[in-house]
């Protein structure tokens, strides 16, 4: 009877132990395969930005280093989701050759600067656009995936062209209240965009807008002035033929009681 009892324990002991061994290994698995997913979501994600980027941004925008560092990137994002994913890797494979033969077409044809129908939501668009670019750029190169003078000189190139985009957001912004003459909130789009070229660290790159919205600036204020005085004069008018209606009614009623 005690043989039995140890005999049953025994396996008790060992039916655990397979059970433990088994729970423990299909939690590996599926935490190992969610890491997968996760790092193949993230690689995902990532690849639509950088398309976003590549083919959302008019080509002035973008300098030939840039727009070729956004291949690479993209080039660089396909290999990585080739290495997790073999069940899809002449999928990928296809669109990495695609890719690259695309970019070498590009670099020895460079695309031409295109003519945009610039509006103020456009300049927020872009300028948006600009922004995600420069902190991908700052966090491959914090992460040592890019050199410091290659970096530099690429998040410089989004600088400048981030204060050109919002000195083109508040200037069509400006011009929109100036349409409906609104003087007040014209200044103030002006002025903003003045404020953000002489606070900037590359104010003498841009002494020529300086000096035309300091202009426009001045005239807008002139202008603002002016309608003030006519609607000033205008008011006064008003007020002079209401006085002159009221001295006339009050002498029409002195007349009426004198015939009475």
């Amino acid at each position: 009877m005690a043989d039995n009892t140890t005999l049953f324990t025994v396996i008790a002991i060992i039916i655990t132990a397979i059970t433990f061994v088994a729970m423990m290994v299909s939690q590996g698995r599926h935490k190992a395969l969610e890491t997968l997913n996760n790092q193949i979501n993230q690689l995902t994600l990532q690849q639509r930005r950088l398309q976003n980027l590549l083919r959302s941004l008019p080509s002035n925008y973008l300098s030939p280093e840039l727009r070729d560092f956004l291949y690479q990137a993209l080039l660089q994002n396909l290999k990585s989701h080739c290495d997790l994913v073999p069940n899809k890797n002449s999928l990928l494979k296809d669109d990495y050759v695609r890719l690259k033969a695309e970019r070498e077409r590009v670099k020895q044809n460079p695309v031409p600067p295109t003519d945009i129908l610039m509006s103020a939501d456009r300049a927020s668009i872009y300028r948006g656009l600009l922004k995600s670019l420069y902190q991908f750029i700052r966090s491959n190169y914090e992460t040592g995936r890019l050199k410091k003078d290659h970096a530099e000189k690429m998040l410089k190139q989004i600088e400048i062209k981030l204060i050109e985009t919002a000195v083109e957001f508040f200037t069509l912004t400006g011009k929109e209240f100036l349409h409906k003459s609104q003087f007040r909130q014209t200044r103030n789009a002006f002025q903003k965009a003045l404020d953000t070229i002489e606070q900037s660290p590359y104010a003498a790159q841009f002494q020529q807008e300086s000096f035309k919205l300091r202009s426009d600036l001045n005239k807008v204020i002139d202008d603002w002035h002016a309608s003030r005085d006519i609607q000033s004069r205008a008011s006064q008018g008003k007020l002079a033929d209401e006085m002159t209606s009221l001295v006339d009614d009050q002498d029409s009623w002195k007349k009426k009681q004198t015939y009475e």
